[in-house]
């Protein structure tokens, strides 16, 4: 039993097709990495958590939509766990806390989007429940917002979370990690 997991936070069709709003920030760098994240966990046995931001109808992530779908480069495989969440923390009103700890998992790898919602209050609340918490600082992503770019908007989630005791590592540095690890 390994004590890390990877989530993989609110990585759906609706921020990439544009139907709702502009596709997502770095769209194609994000699902690579995100890609190269979840490849590396499935060969080294990681357990997988994929997040999937659920709302209510004519709202971007509606529940039971095409939008609401995840990327069709990261999809659960049977067996991997899916938690659908109704905010922004990941571990508010859900069972992933139990889920976790069922696991044995004290440590967590995260990216996905949103980097100053989703990704930066679900490991807030992580640091908060006591886990370890890895951020994958090139596998999260974000639209610009209040007169920032992307690019900034990252770095200040980053530099926030990194002070807050996360960690921020690449998505090359975690993938070279865990293979070596199970060589």
């Amino acid at each position: 039993m390994t004590s890390t997991a990877l989530l993989v936070i609110d990585i759906q069709q609706a921020a990439f097709n544009g139907v709702f709003c502009p596709p997502i920030d770095r769209a194609e760098t994000l699902v690579t990495n995100a890609r190269a994240l979840v490849d590396a966990a499935r060969d080294t046995g990681t357990p997988i958590v994929f997040i999937q931001h659920s709302e209510g109808k004519s709202e971007p992530f509606e529940e039971g939509t095409p939008h609401w779908e995840f990327h069709e480069l990261l999809t659960p495989r049977a067996g991997e766990l899916v938690v659908k969440k109704y905010a922004s923390s990941a571990f508010e009103k859900t069972d992933l806390d139990a889920k976790l700890a069922a696991l044995g998992v004290r440590d967590l790898v995260v990216c996905g989007l949103q980097s100053d919602f989703c990704v930066s209050n679900t490991s807030k609340s992580a640091l908060a429940l006591g886990y370890g918490v890895r951020i994958a600082s090139d596998a999260h992503s974000t639209w610009p917002s209040n007169g920032q770019t992307p690019e900034a908007i990252v770095n200040d989630v980053n530099n926030d979370l990194q002070s807050l005791g996360a960690v921020l590592e690449s998505t090359a540095k975690v993938t070279d990690e865990w293979r070596t690890r199970s060589s």
